[in-house]
């Protein structure tokens, strides 16, 4: 009887979590802006910085690929890193977190952490696991 009872609670717990997984569709047309307190690009790192996330629809006409613009600019207004990224995808779940890239392959990640800022990495060619 109480393996009876072990098994269901298992089946349950495994049925609940296997159905939990949060997914989320691409945003087209949207730009994000998020302050970032620590970003690691390719792996130089940078404190304080803001973050535009710009995706851009395909208009078929001149192009048929998705792009998201990528401008990084640190508290006094400086430039630190600029990039289209071409044929890849802008997710954004309900946590906060914003992914870049393709449905299995991250660029861009930022995340937040146990203080409630914003941590990010951004690896171009080979992703963020």
């Amino acid at each position: 009887m109480k393996l009876r009872i072990f098994l269901i609670f298992l089946i349950f717990n495994f049925t609940t979590s296997l159905f939990s997984q949060e997914t989320a569709k691409p945003l087209t047309d949207t730009e994000i802006m998020r302050n970032v307190s620590i970003m690691d690009i390719e792996g130089v790192k940078y404190e304080k910085v803001k973050v535009t996330l710009k995706s851009i629809s395909p208009d078929y006409f001149f192009s048929d690929i998705y792009k998201v613009k990528v401008l990084i600019v640190d508290m006094e207004n400086k430039e630190v890193w600029k990039k289209t990224l071409k044929n890849v995808y802008l997710y954004v779940f309900s946590d906060g977190q914003i992914q870049v890239g393709k449905p299995n392959f991250n660029k861009i990640h930022i995340q937040k952490n146990d203080s409630g800022s914003f941590n990010g990495k951004i690896r171009e060619k080979e992703g963020v696991y």
